[in-house]
């Protein structure tokens, strides 16, 4: 391609949004996700019972509030990733304390629990629950959040789809967990763990062409 008809190209392109325009329209579709999400989780699961005291223990606690620090310091680093030239910084090496923190937490609780425990607090109950309903509850969220995306130019479209898999997995995943009645890191720290990774991976295969120039 000659350089005359590739500035012409890149002239006859629409400019990417503003960074104003691309997070109003990310509070946006993000908001009305989370909305969805909502209804959807109200509608199928719904909050524990006792939930309010649940949250009381700070090692219950943990389990919706690392997925949701997660989902927003992703859904921070993914709208940067919407912009050519502007890097992820000091957030985007913050963002690996959740993973670490988690770590710990099931190294804790592997510790603590009794040894003839183990197995049956890793395993749980409720596995074939909660990795579809994580992913499924991720997906009016990870729609909003692309389609914000959409107007801004990311250059590497599979990285930007799977930071918008991870905001939204994160997010899905602290609203899940209100309903888990499984309150040990032994089971929420794997099981969280892999049901966002599911959504990460789905969002980088779909951000791929999704978010393709």
């Amino acid at each position: 391609m000659k350089t005359e008809d590739l500035i012409a190209e890149l002239a006859a392109a629409p400019a990417a949004a503003p960074p104003t325009t691309l997070e109003r329209r990310a509070a946006l579709g993000v908001g009305l996700g989370v909305l969805v999400t909502l209804a959807l989780f109200l509608w199928t699961l719904g909050p524990r019972p006792g939930l309010a005291a649940a949250l009381a223990d700070p090692v219950v606690a943990a389990k919706t509030v690392l997925p949701l620090v997660l989902g927003g310091m992703a859904l921070v680093l993914s709208l940067r990733a919407a912009r050519p030239g502007v890097p992820g910084g000091a957030l985007a090496r913050a963002v690996w304390a959740v993973p670490v923190a988690v770590a710990g937490l099931v190294l804790w609780a592997f510790a603590a629990t009794p040894p003839e425990a183990r197995m049956a607090a890793f395993v749980g109950h409720s596995i074939a629950v909660c990795l579809p309903a994580v992913v499924i509850l991720s997906l009016p969220i990870y729609a909003g959040l692309v389609a914000a995306l959409r107007s801004g130019a990311p250059v590497r479209p599979a990285l930007s789809g799977a930071l918008a898999g991870l905001a939204a997995g994160g997010i899905a995943c602290g609203i899940y967990s209100t309903f888990c009645v499984e309150d040990t890191p032994l089971f929420y720290g794997v099981w969280y763990s892999l049901a966002v990774c599911l959504a990460t991976g789905l969002g980088a295969v779909i951000g791929a062409r999704a978010l393709r120039w």
